[in-house]
């Protein structure tokens, strides 16, 4: 979901798909293999002539489905000089990997992916989010 700049700038999406290490679209998860969440997202209107200009921030956040510490689970940024209106990013979840600040224990997840831009250094109005999927990471075999 993106603000509402219609009729000039329309965004579609975003939309956060989990994959397996082999490219397959799959919520759960084996913490020994890990796994990646693409995120996908673009725009049309007459307004997208700026779409080069912004610097699109992504941040990925995993929320335990019951008790647990919420997790900054990695970020992605794509610009600025990419031309669009189509972008796509790969976040990498950490599973395998007790030290790592960003890392996932097994356990049952809702994923938020944030999309802020900012155009010159200053914040631009425009932002995107997407709610869910909830994904499980399992210890594996």
């Amino acid at each position: 979901m993106w603000d509402d700049l219609t009729p000039f700038l329309v965004g579609t999406g975003p939309t956060a798909t989990v994959l397996d290490p082999d490219g397959t679209p799959n919520n759960i998860l084996d913490a020994p293999q890990g796994g990646s969440v693409q995120v996908d997202w673009s725009f049309s209107g007459t307004s997208s002539g700026i779409l080069p200009l912004l610097t699109f921030t992504v941040a990925l956040y995993a929320d335990p489905v019951g008790p647990g510490t919420n997790v900054a689970a990695g970020s992605a940024t794509v610009g600025p000089g990419n031309p669009g209106p189509n972008y796509s990013v790969n976040i990498p979840l950490v599973t395998n990997n007790p030290a790592a600040p960003n890392f996932l224990a097994p356990d049952a997840y809702r994923l938020t992916t944030l999309i802020t831009t900012v155009l010159g250094g200053s914040s631009f109005n425009i932002a995107g989010f997407v709610d869910g999927p909830i994904i499980q990471v399992r210890p594996g075999p």
